[in-house]
């Protein structure tokens, strides 16, 4: 079992540097990737830092200094910044932000002169003495640093989840259920740097658990990388959500006009059949702005995007269903003809509506 998981953190490393390459040289990338192509390298250097230089350093005959992991105070700052940039496609990064990064520049601050100075330093004989503050110190500022940003980083996805919906039909591809068991993996680090806080202060010898961090550190290497190349961003370019910024919505007449005229043309034209409609596509078509569309379906026709697109691909299904030109056809290829983009989607979407499986409702009509 420690060389099934010595193989898995080395994997992790290599593997680290590889998606971020691919990240930052997919020409479809999400506007977030860049964040994430950082945050992968991070957690590379992260683990290559703690499994081979740490290590190094402590049994090295002239060695004083007991190298620690600074890396640690980089990880969750920069997971903040790629889940705001996928919330938030115009988010830029400002000079400001760098104090996110504080305690990491300050910690590299203190420790590079006093490692390269020597036991002779006053510093180095002020950490010395104070070794147990020092190392309390840094441990407390990783548990605030964490559990603050998990608390920001889950608000900042449930809201994300909700403006999925008021844009796009198919979820699929925009699933960031993912991402809850990215978080649980933090979580297990938060708990861990509990405990190894409390190691710190008592002395206690908590190296097994530095490894355990670099295993879920590789494990989150191989989930982000995968999940992030094939991530889609709520809109397609950032005029979109510059023009859902500025758009000004309209009287309530008119907006009562336009639900009609919507319901109308969802009815005659069946634009719901294309797999992959969004809200922007649609208010394209209909000839009004994306936030008009989006006030519309939310406020006068009382649903969001995702529903109120799936519940006419649903009556689509049934009526197909029982019509008797398509009785040879089966519930996969109906399903597809009413626009939905997969089978997945298909059964839990109908199921929504209808509170039956496909099958089980075709069955009921024979």
């Amino acid at each position: 079992m420690n060389d099934v998981i010595t193989v898995v953190i080395y994997a992790g490393i290599v593997q680290g540097v590889y998606m971020a390459f691919l990240l930052s040289r997919n020409k479809k990338r999400n506007p977030a990737n860049n964040y994430l192509a950082v945050l992968l390298i991070t957690l590379s250097v992260s683990i290559a830092h703690s499994v081979f230089v740490i290590p190094a350093i402590q049994n090295s005959v002239n060695s004083f200094f007991p190298v620690r992991e600074p890396f640690l105070m980089l990880v969750i700052p920069l997971i903040w910044l790629y889940v705001k940039k996928m919330d938030q496609p115009l988010f830029r990064f400002r000079a400001k932000l760098c104090l996110h990064f504080l305690p990491f520049i300050v910690f590299m601050a203190v420790n590079i002169p006093v490692f390269f100075q020597g036991p002779g330093s006053v510093m180095a004989q002020f950490l010395d003495t104070y070794s147990r503050l020092f190392n309390g110190t840094i441990w407390a500022v990783l548990l605030v640093q964490y559990s603050s940003y998990l608390f920001r980083i889950v608000k900042i996805t449930h809201n994300y989840r909700f403006k999925a919906e008021q844009e796009f039909s198919d979820m699929e591809q925009l699933d960031i259920s993912w991402l809850n068991f990215f978080l649980y993996s933090f979580i297990l680090v938060f708990v861990i740097l509990f405990v190894m806080f409390a190691g710190a202060l008592h002395h206690f010898d908590t190296a097994w658990m530095s490894r355990l961090v670099c295993l879920v550190f590789s494990i989150a290497i191989f989930v982000l990388g995968y999940k992030g190349l094939i991530q889609k961003s709520i809109f397609s370019n950032t005029e979109d959500l510059k023009q859902v910024q500025s758009a000004q919505l309209k009287s309530k007449t008119a907006g009562r006009e336009l639900s009609s005229f919507v319901l109308r043309y969802m009815e005659e034209q069946k634009p719901y059949r294309e797999p992959e409609l969004t809200l922007t596509s649609l208010a394209k078509q209909v000839k009004i702005s994306r936030n008009q569309l989006s006030e519309l379906i939310n406020n006068d026709i009382g649903s969001n995007f995702y529903d109120f697109v799936n519940k006419y691909r649903v009556d689509e299904v049934k009526l197909l269903m029982n019509d008797p030109k398509c009785k040879d056809f089966t519930i996969l290829a109906i399903a597809y003809d009413a626009g939905f983009p997969s089978k997945s989607t298909f059964n839990s979407v109908f199921k929504k509506f209808t509170g039956l499986t496909p099958s089980a409702y075709r069955a009921g009509l024979s």
